[in-house]
């Protein structure tokens, strides 16, 4: 028996409901509302369910008219509605039909008259709906334009009654179109698409033969008849370019095409399709080219590639990706101070793939990212080994793809490798391209930050490559340039690159920043960059990459020199936890003093000022005391202390000048930039020993006491818990962060656990206790470095999401964590948990009281329908649920 048709009666008066449920019920199901109100919230989400609305226009509460206002501003166009009145005459008619309503029924009822218009009015929104969904079926939801099924349909119908006319099929796609979204926002990433959809409507007018579509993501096609030639061609799809060059003007925005020229008629639109999809392969990533033609030399190409996309994932699981090493080399002593670690392809049958082949396939894949993972866990196991046979490892550098960057669980992914295998942080270098850092500097100074504030010692890659390098410098926080010879050429007749390189190679030195120049294949380059102070160079002129086990041969098991120098390697670890470091070009006062304290202290040697800031770069954790000469080449001890009581992270290490006599005004002026004492030359023992010691204790008593304040700020505020902010620290920091960037979008998140209560009752509170911990995790796993976390008491937590590109980032991210929550609560404790979420946002300036408020009533809305939901505050609007 088929399911009647549900119609919603709404009159006050029960006796009118009552006549029209026995009037209707043989035919309807019939569901009574006594006032408009009512009938809303009846409706809401869910007038797809009834068939027809009987409304009366008299009632209490909301009235007929209001409710047919309410209607209309929610766009619900499909239900029926049918005013029922007693009063007669056009005015009232006219009225009802102009406020909304589908036709009307006079009181008292007539049943054939009831019934007819019912079943008129229930045909006619039948047929719209129908008319809706075929033009759905057949459209694009977001530009209106055909989608991929009707559009090959309506070229296959072109060409068939078309057969004497040359056309050709054209695939579009955005160029970078992920990083856009990432960068702007799905919204704006929306518009951009109906923006390209409305060049194509713009194109349309002026072909008489021509279909066109959205086929998926930023991916549109168009058939045109093709009477005009490659250069006509090419034309048309200049325009196209220079209107969507117009649509920002702060960021480039390009298109690829790939052209098939249909050869037989008879060819499917899906091979038509492929064809073109192989042409657009050919201008990809080539600047300044935006057609590309179907050949067969792309097909063997593209051949070629899908072999190794077939192949990649077999290949990964059977560990065919093999590492290779190339030492990086101290140019003063041609010893090894470290490694970068590349990857090569063992292949069964065509033997070792170089990477220039697979590496750009997995670019453009995103396959990258899973084998950087591989590559960094086999280093990090690799570490583990020589650590455990009783070696001391020199660091190792991995690279990460640009792709690898915008994973948000980069810092947890590396961290968790380096816990892993328990090895130090700055065994595992990261090496970055300046091309990567230059997509998006903001989000890659905020991962840098985060990476480094972890411990990993950073190294830009193809430094001298990129659009701003001179300019990064002074932006980028990282420990270590990398240039390439290929970038900066020496040779006999280049004398601009020589002197580009030295100032470089000195800019980075005076930043506190080490330099490694690779592709170094020629004594003469490498005399060079002797010449110029470089100290650590890569290339063939001392080895290719090689194997790890001819690696580990020549470098690694092999006996140490006693007297190697510890600059060879600036990442080498100290003797002991607490280092003094002696600035002095006077190698005799240098070995006196380290001699001296030596049973003491790791006493490290720098014969220069610039020499001691590469030392400190990656070593300041371990350094107790400096000890500076005044007079020297280069730096003087004085500018040494300037520079240092500008950088927050030296000026707190005690100094003590050296001078050639007390009675000059040096002693004075360094006192005046930070010195702590000074000692004079000749050293005099006693006197050393009496300063160095008091200056030791001064330094130990305020660390101690430094200790002590970051221990009872923690305490102060953090919750006990769970680690994260407690309710008044985080009010404190979300004003601040309000404050600083005022301009900026942020959402305020409120989470409640679902019925915690009965978790704790059931459970115990030990219990309950794991569970506030594991939401905690959960938080801090989900959110970025520079989101804020709180706990708000009880079984509530709060995240500010500050500098978000838009709203729908918070939303997604609020679906998320409820499934995720509810997975953990499930899985780990075998109980049915969940969250509900109240989002607030702030796109102006605000006060933190009332973006709190707003938030707190989402989530009580979000509570009181139904849990495990998400719920926007809105201002002057009924709170709208979000689906999840």
């Amino acid at each position: 028996m088929d399911e009647k048709q549900r119609i919603l009666v709404v009159d006050d008066e029960p006796i009118n409901r009552h006549i029209l449920k026995k009037l209707l019920s043989n035919k309807y199901e019939v569901v009574e509302a006594e006032n408009g109100a009512v009938a809303m919230a009846l409706l809401e989400g869910n007038e797809h369910n009834f068939a027809a609305v009987l409304l009366d226009i008299i009632m209490p509460v909301m009235d007929g008219y209001e409710f047919l206002e309410n209607i209309r501003a929610r766009k619900i166009k499909e239900l029926p509605i049918l005013v029922m009145t007693g009063e007669t005459g056009a005015e009232t008619e006219q009225k009802v039909l102009d406020a909304g309503a589908w036709d009307f029924v006079m009181k008292p009822y007539n049943a054939k008259v009831l019934f007819s218009r019912l079943r008129n009015a229930i045909g006619r929104s039948e047929a719209a709906v129908y008319k809706k969904m075929q033009k759905m079926a057949a459209h694009d939801s977001l530009t209106g334009l055909y989608n991929r099924t009707k559009m090959f349909a309506e070229s296959r119908k072109m060409l068939d009654a078309n057969p004497t006319i040359p056309f050709v099929f054209l695939r579009v796609d955005i160029d970078h179109f992920a990083l856009y979204n990432s960068a702007f926002g799905e919204e704006e990433g929306d518009r951009l698409l109906c923006y390209i959809a409305d060049i194509f409507e713009e194109l349309a007018e002026d072909h008489d033969l021509l279909t066109y579509g959205r086929i998926s993501a930023d991916i549109f096609c168009m058939c045109a008849r093709y009477d005009g030639g490659e250069e006509r061609l090419t034309d048309t799809v200049n325009r196209m370019q220079d209107q969507l060059a117009k649509y920002r003007k702060d960021y480039l925005l390009e298109i690829s095409v790939g052209a098939y020229a249909i050869e037989e008629k008879t060819t499917s639109m899906e091979e038509c399709y492929l064809r073109a999809s192989i042409g657009a392969q050919k201008c990809k990533s080539q600047y300044g080219k935006h057609i590309g033609y179907y050949d067969a030399g792309t097909v063997a190409k593209t051949a070629q590639e899908m072999q190794i996309i077939n192949e990649m994932r077999q290949a990964l699981e059977e560990e065919r990706f093999v590492i290779y090493l190339q030492p990086k080399m101290d140019i003063t002593t041609d010893q090894a101070c470290g490694a970068e670690a590349l990857v090569r392809w063992q292949h069964p049958e065509r033997g070792l793939i170089p990477p220039g082949v697979f590496i750009p396939v997995f670019e453009r894949n995103g396959f990258i990212a899973t084998l950087d993972y591989y590559v960094w866990e086999k280093i990090c196991g690799m570490l583990r080994g020589w650590l455990d046979m009783g070696k001391e490892p020199m660091p190792v550098s991995v690279n990460v793809s640009r792709v690898s960057l915008y994973n948000p669980q980069l810092v947890e992914r590396l961290t968790g490798l380096v816990e892993k295998y328990r090895i130090e942080y700055r065994l595992l270098q990261l090496e970055i391209t300046e091309s990567a850092y230059m997509t998006n500097p903001e989000l890659m100074l905020e991962t840098i930050h985060a990476l480094r504030c972890a411990g990993f010692t950073i190294l830009i890659d193809d430094f001298g490559s990129g659009y701003s390098s001179l300019n990064t410098l002074k932006d980028i926080e990282v420990d270590i340039l990398k240039v390439d010879m290929k970038f900066l050429p020496v040779d006999e007749e280049v004398k601009k690159g020589e002197i580009i390189l030295a100032s470089v190679i000195k800019m980075a030195n005076w930043l506190g920043m080490s330099v490694v120049v690779e592709g170094v294949e020629t004594r003469m380059q490498r005399d060079f960059l002797i010449g110029v102070g470089a100290d650590y160079v890569q290339g063939y002129y001392y080895s290719k990459p090689i194997p790890q086990k001819e690696y580990e041969e020549r470098y690694v098991f092999v006996e140490q020199a006693a007297e190697k120098e510890e600059d060879c390697c600036k990442m080498a670890a100290p003797m002991h936890n607490v280092t003094i470091l002696v600035i002095d070009d006077d190698e005799t006062d240098r070995a006196l003093l380290a001699e001296h304290f030596r049973d003491r202290y790791h006493v490290q040697e720098c014969s220069s000022a610039e020499a001691a800031l590469v030392y400190l770069q990656n070593n300041k954790q371990h350094v107790r005391l400096i000890l500076v000469d005044n007079i020297m080449p280069g730096m003087s001890g004085l500018d040494f202390l300037i520079y240092c009581q500008d950088n927050p992270n030296l000026s707190p290490i005690p100094k003590i000048m050296i001078t050639e006599d007390e009675r000059t005004k040096d002693p004075a002026k360094a006192f005046r930039y930070g010195a702590y004492d000074y000692i004079t030359k000749p050293l005099e023992w006693d006197v050393v020993e009496a300063r160095i010691s008091h200056v030791m204790n001064i330094s130990r008593q305020y660390r101690t006491f430094e200790n002590w304040e970051v221990d009872y700020r923690n305490m102060a505020e953090r919750d006990q818990t769970t680690g994260l902010l407690n309710k008044a620290a985080f009010q404190k920091m979300t004003m601040h962060a309000m404050e600083s960037y005022p301009d900026d979008i942020k959402a305020l998140l409120i989470l409640d656990v679902d019925d915690f209560k009965n978790v704790n009752d059931n459970y115990g509170h030990l219990v309950g206790d794991d569970v506030l911990q594991e939401v905690a995790n959960i938080l801090k796993k989900e959110f970025r470095q520079s989101d804020l976390i709180g706990r708000f008491g009880g079984d509530e937590f709060m995240v500010l999401m500050n500098r978000i590109p838009n709203q729908k980032i918070a939303v997604k991210k609020a679906e998320e964590l409820i499934t995720k929550i509810s997975s953990a609560c499930a899985k780990d404790y075998q109980i049915n948990g969940g969250v509900s979420v109240g989002i607030a946002f702030l796109e102006e300036e605000g006060r933190y009281e009332e973006l709190f408020q707003h938030a707190d009533q989402a989530l009580y809305e979000a509570k009181r329908t139904g849990k495990g939901r998400v719920e926007i505050y809105e201002k002057n609007r009924t709170p709208r649920m979000e689906p999840i």
